[in-house]
């Protein structure tokens, strides 16, 4: 048995001139010293919290015909509770107040030991503190930020309009044809994702959920959806081998059309960026400017032309905050078209054979969606560097076409 306690002891020793003393340390471990200079993980007390989300719906049926119905509805969705990213903690995320840029004027972009910064009562937080001015009135001024994992501050609201029309097969048609007028609002939680940047954008650090309310971007007003099938005449009308090849054919197809989603537009932030430490920086809207450009020809050339009117936005100047939306509804991408078309047919070979003949059209007219523009409008005031509503790809597949075969027996 001693020699056990004597092995487990010099595997586990208590104490060693090595370690200082004691070689087992019971946590909480605090030390002042650890991860200056970095950006340390936080761990908010309530950051397991589940989102919670609210719905309700009004639904009105009318049956038009024996085969057709129409349904007219009201859908909301309220979500409370949902994952933000670290900058929607504000102050508590390491960021400056505005309110200093009016306390200390001109110097807070200033090294610490400055004159400028020493005469107006700055002094170093900490001994061995090196950095500006702003970084010493941080909150915690040994760290940059300070990267709260996933807290549940975020909010949504959703309400839509749906209209569908359906209709039963009849005479060898079925259908349903859908349109949705919404909108969709919150407060930049976007994804479940709250440290993947997508939630963060935050302008205003003693302002990071009030003032970012807006709409989501993924706000799409008015989509448009079509699904049918329809089996084409001639099956009854044709006997023996010609009604076998040219009977029985089936037309079926899915539309949709869709809004462009509203972009968030920014501009250069590197004159507040290393004072208030905020997310980003946007630019004042132009009251009556179109944000669009105007086409230049019977239609959008990327090659020729950018898309957004850079006229449509201003400079703040030695405001750090313009009144651009997080997300601008006068500012959306490319509305998607799509239509995708199959034609099909199943021949009887034989009593226990059937074979199936597709051919499937893919983007059949071959519409070009094109993907979200350039969407730093600061480039826009660099001479020689308009790069500001610019495109350089395509966001969906080109036309395919693909036919298929299949045997069952």
């Amino acid at each position: 048995m001693a020699g056990f306690v004597n092995g487990f002891d010099y595997g586990f020793p208590n104490s060693d001139p090595a370690c200082g003393g004691n070689c087992i340390k019971v946590p909480p471990f605090i030390d002042p010293t650890i991860g200056i200079g970095g950006s340390p993980i936080a761990v908010a007390k309530n950051g397991l919290t589940l989102p919670r989300y609210q719905n309700w719906s009004l639904t009105f049926e009318r049956q038009l015909t024996n085969n057709m119905r129409l349904d007219v509805s009201y859908i909301a969705n309220r979500g409370t509770r949902l994952t933000s990213d670290w900058q929607k903690m504000g102050l508590l995320a390491n960021m400056n107040d505005p309110a200093l840029l009016t306390q200390y004027p001109n110097i807070l972009g200033l090294d610490i030991n400055d004159p400028a910064v020493v005469a107006a009562g700055i002094s170093a937080p900490y001994t061995g503190f090196a950095g500006t001015a702003a970084q010493a009135l941080r909150k915690y001024p040994q760290y940059q930020n300070v990267l709260w994992r996933d807290v549940p501050l975020g909010a949504s609201m959703y309400n839509a309009l749906e209209v569908v029309v359906e209709q039963r097969v009849s005479r060898g048609l079925q259908f349903r044809f859908g349109y949705t007028y919404s909108r969709l609002n919150n407060d930049g939680s976007e994804t479940g994702q709250g440290g993947d940047g997508t939630n963060g954008r935050v302008q205003n650090p003693t302002c990071p959920h009030v003032c970012e309310w807006g709409l989501s971007q993924d706000d799409t007003p008015h989509v448009f959806l079509v699904g049918y099938t329809y089996e084409l005449p001639g099956a009854k009308k044709f006997k023996g081998a010609t009604g076998a090849l040219l009977g029985g054919w089936n037309l079926a197809g899915v539309l949709r059309y869709e809004s462009g989603r509203p972009l968030n537009i920014t501009m250069d932030n590197s004159a507040f960026a290393g004072i208030l430490f905020n997310g980003q920086r946007r630019p004042n809207k132009v009251k009556g400017a179109s944000t669009l450009a105007k086409v230049q020809g019977d239609f959008f050339n990327p090659r020729a032309q950018n898309y957004f009117n850079g006229a449509a936005w201003s400079d703040p100047g030695s405001d750090p905050f313009g009144n651009a939306p997080r997300v601008d509804g006068d500012a959306r991408g490319f509305p998607t078209y799509n239509e995708d078309v199959s034609i099909f047919k199943t021949f009887a070979l034989a009593e226990q054979f059937r074979m199936r003949f597709d051919a499937e059209f893919g983007n059949i007219f071959n519409r070009t969606d094109f993907c979200n523009p350039s969407n730093n409008v600061s480039t826009t005031w660099t001479p020689g560097v308009a790069t500001f509503g610019g495109i350089s790809t395509q966001c969906n597949q080109p036309r395919s076409i693909q036919f298929g075969l299949k045997l069952t027996y």
